[in-house]
């Protein structure tokens, strides 16, 4: 996404680079899924160790870019790499949202096979899951819903990854509650973290991209998370 979005934004303006950059997710998503798969089931230890190295390879990419911007260029690029939700133009977010109810209802339909996932392959598949088919389905619709978003904020860190683990430690494991509710709480903290950051710099003239303000609060709370999860 990255790669896409810092050539769409450097060399063709916004909306092309978010249509670059969404058109990116889902090249990524094929390439690991692809190569993510062992004996015709996509494995997640081997996708993410795929995904790993794609992620060193891309941000060589967007370095590689970034050398040869112009200073315009390269401040536009280094405020979406860090994560922004400066963007004012209703239409455009208003399309965001639409594209995203796509993917959104998809991983929604999908709650109750993931559910029967959770008891391992065997058990689902015991139940009448088509556990490939469910996984393909999962897989590109996350990374689809997951695309649109980074596209229209940059890359806004640990949202994806702290709040899942909250709601979780709040209600449960059904996919049916974690699914919705992970998505009202990923907007609201981001939007908490944003207020946060506005209150705090108000007075110096300019304020921290939104990225660096959720890693700041969200790295110590996923530490005080995994702890009390043990």
């Amino acid at each position: 996404v990255g790669v896409a979005a810092t050539y769409g934004a450097a060399f063709l303006g916004l909306l092309p680079a978010q249509l670059a950059a969404m058109a990116g997710a889902m090249a990524a998503a094929l390439l690991v899924f692809t190569l993510g798969r062992a004996r015709g089931q996509l494995e997640p230890s081997r996708a993410l160790l795929v995904g790993v190295v794609f992620n060193s390879f891309a941000s060589a990419l967007v370095l590689s870019v970034e050398a040869v911007l112009r200073p315009d260029q390269m401040q536009a690029v280094s405020l979406w790499l860090a994560g922004t939700l400066g963007y004012e133009a209703i239409p455009l977010l208003a399309g965001a949202g639409v594209a995203l109810l796509v993917p959104a209802l998809v991983l929604i339909a999908l709650a109750g096979r993931l559910n029967l996932l959770a008891l391992g392959d065997e058990g689902a598949a015991a139940l009448g899951v088509d556990v490939g088919r469910t996984r393909l389905l999962a897989f590109f619709a996350a990374s689809a819903a997951v695309g649109i978003a980074v596209a229209f904020t940059g890359l806004v860190g640990f949202v994806g990854l702290i709040v899942p683990h909250a709601v979780r430690l709040l209600t449960g494991s059904d996919h049916r509650v974690v699914l919705p509710a992970s998505a009202l709480g990923g907007a609201a903290f981001l939007v908490l973290a944003d207020a946060l950051a506005r209150v705090l710099f108000r007075g110096l003239g300019a304020e921290p991209p939104v990225g660096a303000v959720t890693a700041i609060i969200g790295a110590p709370l996923f530490v005080l998370l995994m702890r009390s999860r043990r």
